[in-house]
């Protein structure tokens, strides 16, 4: 991009309507007459809003391959990811070392620089996001038992769940009461979220476990090393101090992954859902300390998977749990905590 297009105000100080001059000082080196000529039907001028939301466009790219489809070196998809690029922002911190092993044709190297350029661009706008696969969306709901489902019905990423009709999902999918008040909430949530979606943004999502959050930010080979450290959930990585994380050996990028990630737990335990509580006991723990195990099945059945689940149960369906006298004066208790520890 060009210089200063990154600087707050700076589209706001775009001409109306850009010029061909505005339009190429703006995008610099990704400026090419692919992009000018359909939005300016090869005039020497085109309207503001329409140039403003063909940027946006691109800078929303739903995946790191279609990102890389629109600058046409999408061949090179495996590579970069080998070499640990997972996001659009991560293309141009690569080093000389790196593209070296990349072994770029020379009509590429046209096509890379203006990919470099664009990728400096969104990391100086901070248009950088944790990815949000599809299994860590469906964790963060506690719906992972629909995911075989929704790929027999095509659904390989969230945003195939925005096409998916409701009728289609509860006829296919099977749901259990409390999954599907769950679904409803959190295919809502979708509309307006799909690239920045974001565990620690809501109380309603639950905190994945530590393989799926190594995973989300392809750093599965850190599983090992952080286990011999003793860290085993999310909430274990706040005890890692520097000395500890200098010996995991992470490179530029697989750092910078670790790090975006480790904010989403740090804003995860503001928002309570890794307040020391959920770090005392699982699911089965919960019930043993309230004396509630019996109905671990039952609840199980109703799509129940955690303690934050029962919120979505109405009071007057506590009778579907079957519970003895005691119980339900016990878990009388334990929900007023559950109430107190997410909807404070």
């Amino acid at each position: 991009m060009g210089q200063g297009s990154s600087t707050p105000g700076a589209i706001e100080k775009l001409p109306d309507p850009v010029t061909r001059k505005a339009a190429s000082e703006f995008l610099g080196k990704c400026f090419t007459d692919e992009i000018w000529v359909p939005l300016s039907k090869g005039e020497d001028q085109c309207d503001k809003d329409m140039f403003v939301k063909a940027i946006e466009l691109r800078n929303h790219a739903p995946s790191l391959r279609a990102w890389l489809e629109f600058w046409r070196i999408d061949e090179l998809e495996e590579v970069l990811k080998s070499l640990d690029v997972m996001t659009t922002s991560d293309l141009w911190l690569l080093e000389d070392k790196e593209i070296g092993k990349i072994g770029l044709k020379t009509v590429h190297w046209a096509h890379w620089e203006k990919a470099v350029a664009h990728s400096r661009y969104l990391d100086a706008i901070d248009f950088d996001y944790p990815p949000s696969p599809l299994y860590l969306w469906l964790e963060s709901w506690r719906l992972q038992r629909l995911h075989k489902g929704l790929f027999d019905l095509g659904v390989d990423v969230k945003d195939d769940i925005i096409d998916l009709s409701e009728s289609d999902a509860q006829q296919n999918l099977g749901f259990k009461l409390l999954e599907l008040r769950r679904w409803t909430k959190a295919r809502a949530s979708l509309q307006g979220n799909l690239k920045s979606f974001d565990f620690s943004a809501s109380r309603d999502n639950a905190v994945p476990t530590l393989d799926t959050w190594l995973e989300s930010l392809m750093l599965e080979e850190m599983k090992e090393p952080l286990a011999m450290l003793g860290a085993y959930e999310l909430s274990d990585l706040a005890d890692i101090d520097d000395r500890e994380l200098a010996s995991l050996q992470m490179n530029k990028l697989q750092t910078k992954h670790y790090m975006m990630g480790l904010a989403q737990v740090e804003q995860a335990k503001k928002l309570a859902s890794l307040d020391g509580h959920a770090d005392d006991a699982t699911w089965r723990g919960w019930l043993e300390s309230w004396r509630l195990l019996r109905l671990q099945t039952v609840m199980e059945e109703m799509g129940a998977y955690t303690r934050q689940d029962l919120i979505d149960l109405e009071p007057n369906e506590y009778s579907l749990l079957k519970m003895r006298p005691l119980e339900a004066k016990r878990f009388e208790g334990a929900m007023i905590a559950v109430e107190e520890e997410f909807n404070p």
